[in-house]
């Protein structure tokens, strides 16, 4: 059976089938016999242009880009990946993006093979060099699951999640419900023997342990020489991230849940617990308020920055919010609603 050369504006190498198989991909994946057909349709894109033969479509052949081409195309990556990917290894991607037809799996993995993704997310490539245990999403939220199981013993993550230690916890494929669990058994251990083992640093290196260095030490002895040999202070072992930790401890017991991010933004602008602990239980109340209106529901951390923290734009908001609730003549009065629920008018500037 006679052979024919397929080709398409993603696949500009093109590939040899029987002549049966030809026609059913040129009916129902759009490949065509004529490769300048391809090459044509590849330049919609907008800017994109391929240059080359059919004698040497290789995807590698030169790629000229219009500014507004290569704009769309990183805005298209910014909007796949957000901040998972840093601006280097977001280049890399709409390079090779480009460079495989607009192929995302080829894109991103040649992104995985750069020594900047093996840094960022260390531990993630399987041995086989090319495929991954995680999704850089779901790596993400390991990263962040791991940080929470420490901070719930009032520790500083950063202390025992050096990075050697996350590439092999992320390489074993450790879960941090897993991490969490070995943690809870060591702390188990200990907790009993804290006074006799604060006794013997006291007798031995004239040394007043916290129960949080105690349990550091146990969980890394190389961390109990350090604080022994003053390398690492107390606060390093506790420092500010306990109270990240009770900030987001106060969000988890109103029914939210912010992430170690959001509860350090809100530390990092003041929040103090009492204060968390205040805010949090009326953000529920706010929000139902505000779809009850018809409103853009305000995220927790809007109410909690209007309310607490007195941030202009999130307190109008908030006020806005609760001066409605309070006036139910509001409509009555001339007031008038715009598309978005928010008053305006008499009620609200």
């Amino acid at each position: 059976m006679a052979q024919v050369k397929l080709f398409r504006k993603d696949d500009l190498t093109g590939f040899t089938v029987d002549r049966k198989r030809a026609d059913l991909l040129i009916n129902e994946a759009g490949y065509t016999e004529s490769y300048e057909e391809a090459l044509s349709a590849s330049t919609t894109l907008g800017g994109v242009i391929y240059t080359g033969t059919a004698d040497t479509p290789t995807q590698s052949d030169s790629i000229q880009l219009t500014d507004a081409a290569k704009n769309r195309i990183a805005e298209q990556g910014k909007l796949k990946f957000g901040n998972l990917l840093s601006q280097p290894l977001l280049d890399v991607w709409v390079e090779n993006y480009l460079k495989f037809g607009e192929d995302e799996s080829s894109a991103i993995a040649a992104v995985r093979q750069t020594p900047e993704y093996k840094q960022a997310f260390a531990g993630n490539l399987n041995p086989d060099g090319a495929t991954v245990k995680y999704s850089e999403a779901e790596y993400r939220q390991i990263e962040d699951g791991y940080k929470r199981k420490i901070e719930a013993i009032n520790v500083n993550p950063d202390v025992i999640l050096t990075p050697e230690r996350k590439a092999q916890l992320i390489e074993n494929v450790v879960s941090p419900d897993e991490l969490g669990a070995r943690i809870e058994a060591v702390r188990g251990d200990v907790l009993g023997s804290i006074p006799e083992v604060k006794e013997f640093y006291l007798r031995n290196f004239n040394r007043v342990l916290t129960d949080e260095e105690i349990l550091v030490s146990a969980i890394d002895p190389q961390i109990g020489q350090d604080i022994i040999s003053g390398t690492i202070s107390s606060r390093d072992i506790v420092a500010e991230r306990i109270e990240t930790a009770q900030i987001g401890a106060e969000a988890l017991l109103a029914g939210e849940d912010i992430s170690v991010e959001v509860a350090e933004q809100l530390k990092d602008l003041g929040l103090s617990v009492s204060a968390a602990r205040r805010g949090f239980q009326q953000v529920r109340s706010i929000q139902q308020q505000a779809l009850a209106q018809g409103r853009d529901v305000p995220t927790v951390e809007d109410i909690i920055e209007g309310t607490e923290l007195g941030q202009s734009e999130e307190l109008r908001q908030v006020v806005n919010i609760i001066r409605q609730q309070e006036s139910a003549s509001a409509v009555q009065l001339g007031a008038t609603q715009a598309q978005t629920g928010a008053v305006t008018g008499l009620l609200e500037a």
